[in-house]
């Protein structure tokens, strides 16, 4: 059975094979291969027909002391975003551009430019500067059955990011809403068909973090929907040093939960549950969502584990027997979290486990070894051993391409091995309570 955990991959395999192979190229060639920086041979891509145009046509608006600029990410990378802004069937295209002689007032010369088409004709319409010196990514929103455009930016050495929504109609460019932000994803929380944007940003008067909906409000008979605007606002812990993950569990057409998976700082991380009825937001408690990583367990997040259509929340505890240790010796168990939201919105432990560094595997703790069983590691052989005065070892699962040392071990699936006791201690697992225990 496959676990559904997720984990932070650590390994960036394809990222270093390039460098490594120019290193190599250069020492075999006596680094003769490369006239110039290796900046030097990187050129921006030829332009099509349709960006030609479109270039041409900014120039005409702007002069040729322009240099075109290119969203860090998202869906798109170029600098030149084509898209039906107004639903007239043909595609208003936005330029991002910086100009090449900074202003003397220290702005940063980034720009963008809206152009139209008339019969196939580009032509200039607005012209704008940006809040920023880096275009993070460009995205498009369906708040109230139109397109707004959203820009984000950065700011070099600025944590936070800066967030602009534009609607554009009749030749206008109109800015519906600004805002700055640490975390932002985009869903339909209310099921209403509309977008919503959660968001966190840091509010420095108070001194801690905020999560926001940004919305619309539903519109009476023959009405429109209004702009968008923050539909509800809901402190953050204290100890929310930058949201990692957000994950949603739908209840009902009404209700969603918002786990919010956040670091603290130094290997340590939390979750915020919050309830969003209607786009408005409540705390759910869930202050003991605590949590370590270090070289044996991995950075975990909120996740269904179970396959239950419910999100668990993880926490982490000391194996007994590790209390006294410092952080990087512990050997962690995990406890998996649900939330009850018949009963004054509470959570409730579900599981106790133990997840595998490399994510290969988790194992149930079953409830008769919780308090009594610890956890060794050797290599990578975990151990299962009942803390008493005969340490008993009760369970042994090894990750391996080649079947481990010794006697008693048996494959249990593709490169992972157990060896279960053969004791008749009470505590050793049958066959099938190991089935039920060892996830891969």
């Amino acid at each position: 059975m496959k676990s559904r955990l997720l984990f932070k991959s650590e390994y960036r395999k394809y990222g270093i094979r390039i460098p490594c192979l120019l290193t190599a190229v250069c020492f075999l060639s006596g680094c003769t291969v490369f006239d110039g920086s290796l900046e030097s041979l990187m050129y921006p891509p030829k332009l099509t027909e349709t960006q030609t145009a479109v270039y041409n046509a900014l120039k005409l608006s702007t002069g040729d002391q322009i240099e075109l600029v290119y969203p860090a990410g998202g869906e798109y990378r170029s600098a030149f975003v084509l898209y039906d802004l107004d639903g007239e069937k043909t595609d208003e295209a936005i330029v991002f551009y910086r100009e090449k002689n900074l202003s003397e007032n220290g702005e940063s010369g980034l720009r963008m430019n809206l152009l139209d088409q008339d019969g196939g004709v580009w032509t200039s319409v607005t012209d704008r500067p940006v809040a920023g010196t880096k275009i993070e990514n460009v995205n498009f929103y369906n708040f109230d059955g139109t397109v707004s455009v959203g820009v984000v930016c950065s700011v070099l050495a600025q944590t936070e990011k800066s967030l602009s929504l534009l609607k554009y109609s009749d030749g206008y460019l109109e800015e519906q809403f600004k805002t700055t932000f640490s975390f932002m994803e985009t869903d339909d929380l209310d099921n209403d068909g509309f977008d919503e944007l959660f968001y966190v940003s840091y509010d420095s008067v108070m001194g801690y973090s905020h999560a926001r909906v940004l919305g619309t409000t539903e519109a009476g008979e023959d009405e429109t929907r209004p702009s968008p605007e923050v539909l509800s606002t809901v402190p953050l812990y204290p100890d929310v040093s930058s949201v990692q993950r957000l994950s949603r569990q739908k209840l009902n057409e009404n209700e969603s939960l918002l786990f919010i998976d956040y670091a603290k700082g130094d290997n340590a991380y939390g979750t915020q549950i919050l309830l969003s009825y209607k786009n408005n937001l409540t705390q759910v408690f869930s202050e003991n969502l605590s949590r370590r990583s270090n070289s044996y367990t991995p950075i975990l997040y909120s996740t269904d584990i179970d396959g239950d259509g419910r999100i668990e929340a993880p926490s982490t505890t000391a194996f007994i027997g590790y209390e006294n240790r410092t952080i990087p010796e512990q050997i962690f168990s995990v406890e998996w979290y649900c939330t009850d939201t018949e009963n004054g919105n509470t959570v409730t432990k579900k599981f106790t486990t133990y997840v595998n560094a490399d994510g290969e595997y988790v194992f149930y703790v079953p409830v008769r070894w919780q308090g009594l069983v610890t956890a060794e590691k050797s290599g990578n052989i975990v151990s299962f051993v009942k803390y008493d005065s005969e340490s008993l070892v009760l369970l042994s699962i090894c990750v391996s391409d080649v079947i481990p040392e010794g006697t008693g071990w048996k494959k249990y699936d593709d490169n992972i091995y157990v060896k279960n006791s053969e004791s008749s201690d009470p505590m050793v697992l049958t066959d099938d309570e190991l089935r039920n225990c060892l996830w891969i």
